[in-house]
């Protein structure tokens, strides 16, 4: 099976920007010659871009990346309240950016899984959800920590491979 391109908008210090995302076994993003993450300030210039190397993007709505709610809530000390959509797909992103500039992101999968999984219940996704049910994660003083220490590591990653243009 071919990889899909979508286009991938998030959001960071209060400027949006796009990203050229694919699915595939593994999924990423699209690295330019420099290793840095291709990264793009409009829609124009992303599918620009793309046509350039021959790539046919989704042309469907974007959902947002909203990066700047998970560097607000690294900034605030002892917060017990996650967002697991916001952050699960932050996690997400954070993963297929190292896996496409060949980082270690959440190297400790074994640590990691089970909060990973709580935040993907967290999302109550209703292809998984039974009708009328709900699931809100109780997070461990240990967990958010862990949560902490992940995503902090992940904009960090972003924030050094991850150059708009």
């Amino acid at each position: 099976m071919s990889n899909e391109y979508f286009n991938l908008w998030f959001r960071l210090d209060a400027h949006d920007a796009h990203l050229i995302w694919f699915n595939g076994e593994p999924d990423g993003v699209i690295v330019d010659a420099n290793g840095k993450v291709a990264c793009f300030l409009n829609d124009e210039d992303l599918l620009r871009y793309a046509s350039s190397l021959n790539l046919s993007v989704k042309t469907e709505e974007p959902n947002l990346h909203d990066l700047d709610s998970v560097a607000s809530w690294l900034k605030t000390e002892n917060v017990e309240t996650v967002d697991c959509n916001v952050f699960l797909a932050a996690w997400n992103l954070f993963d297929d950016v190292s896996r496409s500039v060949g980082g270690d992101f959440d190297a400790d999968r074994k640590k990691t899984r089970k909060i990973y999984e709580k935040l993907f219940w967290g999302t109550n996704i209703p292809v998984v959800t039974p009708e009328g049910k709900s699931y809100t994660p109780i997070w461990s003083k240990r967990e958010l920590k862990t949560i902490r220490k992940v995503l902090g590591e992940g904009l960090s990653l972003f924030r050094e491979k991850v150059r708009c243009k």
